[in-house]
């Protein structure tokens, strides 16, 4: 075997590794009806549902902070991490999003979040609802607490 049939047989290995590494992993729908990993209760409203994708399943939240409890509570549990953007009802990274506080249910003052891609629509919701927005690196924080 001559050099250039080695170099040859290196470079078309080398082109196929970025093929492997590209898998990108989609968002799977989440139904309202469907239950809560962390804490058992039915998810609602699929506007404010979350997800993690890992390699053997899909992990439905409820709403970003009960996600946000979860990922805390379990650092070693990895995947692919998704919010719904209550705007368009589109999976995106909760690292894109900004996230409004609200109160989800009134009689029992349990508060959580809706996320929204555009910081413009986050924070006219914000003010209408006398919050402020806040990024992902916050709602962890305030799980942690």
């Amino acid at each position: 075997m001559s050099i250039r049939h080695v170099a040859v047989g290196a470079l078309a290995v080398l082109a196929l590794i970025p093929l492997g590494s590209c898998t990108s992993v989609a968002p799977v729908k989440v139904t309202a009806g469907d239950q809560c990993f962390r804490c058992r209760r039915t998810i609602p409203d699929e506007r404010v549902a979350s997800e993690i994708i890992s390699a053997n399943f899909v992990e439905k939240f409820r709403a970003p902070g009960c996600m946000a409890k979860y990922v805390v509570d379990h650092p070693d549990d990895r995947g692919s991490v998704f919010v719904t953007d209550y705007t368009t009802g589109k999976m995106i990274r909760p690292e894109l999003a900004y996230f409004v506080p609200l109160t989800v249910n009134v009689d029992t003052g349990e508060r959580d979040y809706r996320a929204y891609r555009l910081k413009t629509i986050a924070d006219l919701v914000a003010a209408d609802l006398n919050t402020t927005a806040v990024d992902w690196k916050t709602v962890l924080e305030r799980a942690r607490s």
